[in-house]
């Protein structure tokens, strides 16, 4: 609960920030913007199943705000937070908190259609509550265990976005690709937002 609480204020401070930074800012700002919708971990990694299936699709709430700042040459820049709302795995025994400081920077090459490419810090944090499962692995079965203990980490995302636009709301399909120079340990995951967008 403690920690629900911090996370809120963490996001409440943040739109404060925005608000305030969206007045005084020179050039002005052109709006501040709110996201909300589902984000995919680690698309077709992670089995999901006693079958083996893999995830392709989670839900999983995510809530955020963010600034359109005018560039050149018809570019914006896109500075956003958004907050991947307490989840679990594993049958509750991992609880995830995850969120997103992201910078885009982003382009209109149609009036309803905005591309997006840019990066993130991912901050996970991960509390484990033990315990065993079993799950098959295509020739048997094998035994995982759940981590007992409070764990986090920081990785840095490549991203790519397309976002399709309507008056003040728009919907955007954004991808992560973590160690993209990596390939043995490039993963993927994507979110899907509706935003709405507040002129100033």
């Amino acid at each position: 609960m403690f920690k629900l609480i911090i996370s809120l204020s963490f996001l409440g401070c943040f739109c404060a920030s925005a608000w305030s930074a969206a007045k005084q800012a020179s050039p002005p700002i052109e709006s501040v913007y709110f996201n909300f919708g589902t984000h995919t971990e680690f698309y077709n990694a992670v089995q999901i199943d006693d079958s083996g299936g893999m995830r392709k699709f989670e839900i999983a709430p995510t809530i955020g705000a963010g600034l359109k700042l005018p560039l050149d040459y018809g570019w914006r820049f896109l500075p956003e937070l958004n907050w991947v709302l307490p989840f679990s795995e594993g049958n509750s025994k991992i609880i995830q908190n995850l969120f997103m400081l992201r910078a885009d920077f982003g382009y209109d090459p149609l009036e309803w259609l905005r591309l997006r490419i840019g990066t993130s810090l991912m901050f996970l944090n991960q509390h484990g509550r033990g315990g065993t499962t079993t799950i098959d692995n295509g020739n048997g079965a094998s035994t995982f265990y759940y981590p007992d203990e409070n764990h986090s980490s920081l990785n840095n995302t490549f991203d790519l976005g397309a976002e399709f636009i309507y008056d003040e709301w728009s919907f955007r399909f954004q991808t992560y690709t973590y160690s993209i120079f990596k390939e043995e340990r490039r993963q993927l995951s994507y979110s899907l937002l509706i935003s709405y967008d507040w002129d100033l």
